[in-house]
């Protein structure tokens, strides 16, 4: 019973997302997606980073980001996050959000290989970062001022 109950709850998401409160056909969430993030016209998959432990390791350890996926990191208070590049083996773009706005993008963030790196920290205050792979941004023409749209698959 719970497995055709899990087995309906997949279709059902395979065959229409919301957005805006309006029902869309797409493709269904890749593994491992924890919400969709929508910037213009691009929809992105992305995992949530929303523990202490979560936001350490980010996107370290990791030998790719899939172009279309992120990481978005939930702050529960605006601040001024730091990140660097620890353990990461490849570039991305940082994409600093303020109440559902673009308020900055870092384009083009460089892994080190041999160090964390420069930290690199929002223009003003922040509540949520996406992580996409480098180039994601400028492929999209985000800019600041831009709305942000989150929507989880399911709650934490």
């Amino acid at each position: 019973m719970r497995r055709a109950a899990l087995g309906l709850f997949a279709a059902l998401l395979a065959a229409a997302h919301w957005v805006g409160g309006c029902a869309e056909a797409g493709p269904p969430a890749p593994p491992g997606t924890e919400a969709w993030v929508s910037v213009q016209a691009a929809r992105i998959a992305v995992e949530i980073a929303d523990t202490r432990e979560e936001q350490s390791l980010g996107l370290g350890q990791r030998d790719e980001l899939a172009w279309g996926r992120g990481m978005l990191f939930v702050y529960p208070e605006p601040g001024f996050p730091g990140f660097w590049m620890k353990d990461m083996r490849f570039d991305i773009d940082i994409v600093w959000i303020r109440d559902g706005h673009v308020v900055g993008i870092q384009h083009q963030v460089r892994h080190l290989p041999t160090g964390p790196g420069p930290i690199y920290r929002p223009p003003e205050l922040t509540d949520t970062v996406l992580e996409v792979p480098a180039g994601t941004a400028a492929a999209h023409g985000w800019r600041r001022g831009d709305r942000v749209r989150v929507e989880r698959l399911q709650p934490r």
